[in-house]
């Protein structure tokens, strides 16, 4: 079925709107999103760790007003995109959330050291501080809304809002061809990539198994502050 693209309606999340975000987001990235399998949790035990990052008491992550929500008003305001985003340099970023097993903490703890080598060409503005980089965490569309230019729209709000607010660039961490595409075609370029399955740290490859390339994908905002 053609869907309506003008009956789309994109807004900044609010507070309400966070469980069922967040249960959107676990549909669409659960065992469908490559670094998502790779690190193998339950859809249940997936919501649980997302409600305690994004929602929990000690996250700031939404309410720094940089998230976005997509609806289809001629659906009763159905939930069909979304777009979260987060400043790393802000207090409050997402941490580790308690308690975990053995097992969960050495994943994650394994992929948290796997996301801070991709971001490493970064490392030299983050240390200019909040409001310089403006992080893409995630972007997705209902299956059955794909192709209707949703998560270009999202894309480009964000970014829109990025420039307003005074951030000098834009990255995103990209484990699919799609996901980069998406990039590219608003502007990004790639800084580095990382094969997930020959990443080692402490001397281990956690992620054997995982036949994923990250591709770190950046965009500079203002040319004239970034050095």
């Amino acid at each position: 079925m053609t869907k309506d693209i003008h009956s789309i309606h994109i807004d900044h999340v609010h507070v309400d709107e966070i469980d069922a975000l967040l249960s959107f987001y676990v549909d669409l990235f659960h065992q469908r999103e490559s670094l998502t399998k790779c690190i193998g949790l339950s859809r249940e035990r997936m919501l649980s760790i997302m409600q305690m990052m994004y929602a929990g008491p000690n996250s700031h992550v939404l309410p720094q007003g940089v998230c976005w929500i997509a609806r289809d008003r001629a659906e009763a305001n159905r939930i069909v995109g979304f777009i979260v985003c987060d400043d790393p340099a802000t207090e409050g970023a997402p941490q580790l959330p308690e308690p975990l097993t053995d097992q969960e903490a050495d994943v994650f703890s394994a992929a948290m050291a796997l996301l801070e080598e991709v971001r490493s060409p970064m490392t030299e503005m983050f240390e200019l501080g909040k409001g310089t980089c403006l992080h893409i965490a995630a972007i997705g569309v209902a299956p059955d809304y794909e192709g209707a230019g949703i998560a270009t729209r999202l894309l480009q709000t964000a970014l829109a809002d990025a420039r307003t607010c005074g951030f000098r660039c834009v990255f995103a961490e990209c484990t699919s061809l799609a996901s980069r595409r998406l990039h590219e075609k608003s502007g990004f370029t790639s800084l580095q990539s990382i094969s997930v399955n020959t990443f080692v740290v402490n001397g281990k490859r956690p992620f054997t198994d995982c036949n994923v390339d990250i591709h770190l994908m950046q965009q500079v905002l203002d040319t004239g502050k970034t050095r």
